[in-house]
């Protein structure tokens, strides 16, 4: 999902505005998460802010910062309740994790021509919180689906 975000700059200890399609929001520096290799496919976008709003839901918005690219995205865990989510040794050390690190998973969701909702569970996001540090993983092995439908049920 792409969009044109607009940045009102501010200095760097200021929160700043952030205009997205999904509306206005106040973001500080302490709230960008790092992707030193980017996304597939996006690898120029390298920060990224995670925003949420009541009127989303249980949807986020994973926007850049520095480039026309955003993401909806979703705990994985609320589509299906038994996702797993764990990492092996090389993805914890990409992250600066230890086993006992708190980590926010998220999915990225897909439509296809027809409207229909996707959530890809083969490659989620992870963000480590407290190193504001995130990647694309792709643990090996995987049983998830890039493309599961995404139910109201």
């Amino acid at each position: 999902m792409t969009s044109n975000p607009t940045v009102t700059a501010t200095s760097s200890d200021e929160p700043r505005l952030l205009q997205t399609a999904f509306g206005e929001f106040e973001v500080s520096a302490s709230e960008i998460v790092s992707f030193p290799s980017g996304l597939p496919g996006f690898e120029a976008a390298r920060e990224f802010v995670v925003l949420s709003s009541p009127a989303m839901g249980v949807f986020s918005l994973l926007q850049s910062i520095d480039e026309a690219v955003s993401f909806l995205v979703i705990d994985p865990r609320r589509v299906l309740a038994d996702f797993r989510c764990v990492l092996g040794q090389t993805d914890q050390a990409r992250l600066h994790a230890a086993r006992d690190t708190v980590l926010l998973w998220l999915s990225i969701v897909t439509f296809d021509a027809d409207g229909q909702a996707f959530v890809n569970l083969r490659a989620p996001i992870v963000i480590n919180p407290e190193r504001m540090l995130g990647y694309q993983v792709m643990p090996h092995n995987s049983l998830y689906p890039i493309r599961h439908p995404l139910t109201s049920e």
